[in-house]
Formats: C-alpha cells, sequence, structure tokens
C-alpha cells in the first residue's frame, strides 16, 4: 500500500484533472472529432463526412466579437470550435452538433473567420482563400436550449468552414488533500526487551510451580 502523502498527492492529481476537464466546453456528439492539422487551407480531407477540433477554450473577449446576426459582448468568457465539411464533389448533408455549453454565435463569413482566427488553435496555420465560409444556400438552426446547432450545407471545393462560439467555464481549483494520517508509534527497543523479559519470567516461574518434588 502506498503511504498516505502519496496517495493524497495522487488524489489530488486526478481532481485537478478533472476539474480542467469539466472547465472546457464539449462537443457532445455530432462530428468526428479530430487533432487540429498544423496546416488548414483548401480541401484539408475530400471526405463526405463533418469534422471538427477545439481551438481556444476558455478565454476572455478583450472586445466584442461579430457572429452572424449580432456580437458576443467584450468580458465573456469564451470557447471556439472549428467544423469543417469537404466533400469529394457537390454534396448536401445535414449534421446536428450538440455542445455541453450554450451556443452564443456562429461565425459563417470568409471575412470574419479571419478575423477571428485569433480564436483559433495554438499552432495551426489558418490559410487565407476564397470562399472560406458556407455558402449562401446553408442553413443552420440553433435548438431551443442554444447548446445545439443544425446545419444544412451543400458543399464542394473548397469546402465549408464555420467556427462556433460556446460559453466558456472557469475553472474551479479541486479542494485540497486531506491531511496525512500518521502512522501508529513504532514501540522503542527498550520497552519491547522488558516485555519479552518479563514474558518470560512468568513462563520460567510457571514451570517451576508445576515441576512435581520427589
Amino acid at each position: 500500500m502506498l503511504p498516505p502523502r502519496i496517495l493524497a498527492a495522487a488524489l489530488a492529481a486526478v481532481l485537478l484533472a478533472a476539474a480542467a476537464q469539466e472547465a472546457g466546453a464539449g462537443i457532445i456528439s455530432g462530428p468526428t472529432m479530430i487533432e487540429a492539422p498544423v496546416s488548414l487551407g483548401k480541401n484539408p480531407f475530400n471526405q463526405n463526412e463533418f469534422f471538427a477540433f477545439y481551438e481556444a477554450q476558455n478565454v476572455v473577449l478583450d472586445k466584442k466579437l461579430k457572429v452572424k446576426g449580432g456580437f458576443v459582448p467584450a468580458g465573456e468568457l469564451v470557447s471556439s470550435q472549428y467544423v469543417l465539411f469537404d466533400p469529394r464533389g457537390i454534396t448536401r448533408d445535414t449534421i446536428t452538433v450538440t455542445f455541453d455549453t450554450e451556443i452564443l454565435g456562429v461565425i459563417v463569413n470568409n471575412k470574419q473567420l479571419k478575423k477571428s482566427d485569433f480564436l483559433g488553435k495554438s499552432g495551426v496555420d489558418y490559410k487565407r482563400f476564397k470562399m472560406r465560409g458556407r455558402e449562401f444556400r446553408d442553413k443552420f438552426v440553433i435548438s431551443a436550449d442554444g447548446k445545439s446547432i443544425t446545419f444544412k450545407n451543400r458543399a464542394s471545393s473548397p469546402g465549408d468552414y464555420i467556427r462556433i462560439i460556446t460559453r466558456g467555464r472557469e475553472i474551479i481549483p479541486p479542494p485540497p488533500p486531506p491531511p496525512p494520517i500518521d502512522p501508529p508509534p513504532v514501540p522503542e527497543p527498550g520497552a519491547a526487551l522488558l516485555f519479552g523479559l518479563g514474558a518470560a519470567l512468568v513462563k520460567l516461574g510457571a514451570g517451576r510451580r508445576l515441576r512435581p518434588s520427589r
């Protein structure tokens, strides 16, 4: 069994990891989740499937952010997710993306995608090209609870690219670990020796009393 101090430290690490994971806005269902590519330009996949990856998570906007139909105000704690639909040829498809936090806005046109790339995934080179956003005929609807969005897209080259802004979450630190349990005291050698000697003398005395007389 591990010492109490090591167990306490391990428990604290597990709680911290759980809190950090809980703090991020997560995609519950919908697209295939992928690791963010190093470079993202035209036609990165050529597959008839929706993909998505996480971008900046739990950041405070220092200025208002323009989204489709309005703005997300400055000072808002947000997370960003990037959805891609890059089929081989002209393809129509529908998908519903569900999050565990409220959707604050959707960015779908080329100009606003470019301006919001500061919310992109660190280390990704977002290439600038025409028709980066969705096409004018594409539609989307946000659910009544604000946590799901349904896209009806018609895409071809160079693909459709969408940035979804969701409400972020503050990271709540885990409670401090419990104090370590002190091990039971170890008897001093002198006390143990006296106890053993006393027991031996008692046993010897009892043996002499039971010995028959001649």
